[in-house]
């Protein structure tokens, strides 16, 4: 396990103390005011990122995919390493 420098433990504890100085109260707006930026900036993000690809272009990558996907190497069958043995009754 890795640990932390004592300098970064230091800071860490600052910066938790000074988030608690200004109250629960502020603590707690600050914590909903990151949930709710962070909310909105991941729905613009994919609004967007989500953008749909022109139609002729996705035609084309098929049609590109399948003349180029016949190319692939058959597997060829291996014979079992199973040994059938037949038992007979007495």
């Amino acid at each position: 396990m890795k640990k932390f420098p004592l300098i970064v433990i230091v800071l860490l504890a600052l910066v938790g103390i000074g988030l608690l100085m200004g109250g629960f109260k502020s603590f707690f707006l600050l914590i909903i005011s990151v949930i709710i930026g962070t909310l909105i900036f991941t729905l613009l993000l994919r609004l967007f990122a989500s953008r749909k690809t022109d139609s002729n272009y996705q035609k084309a990558v098929k049609q590109s995919k399948n003349l180029h996907d016949s190319k692939k190497k058959t597997k060829k069958k291996r014979k079992s390493s199973f040994k059938v043995i037949d038992g007979g009754k007495k």
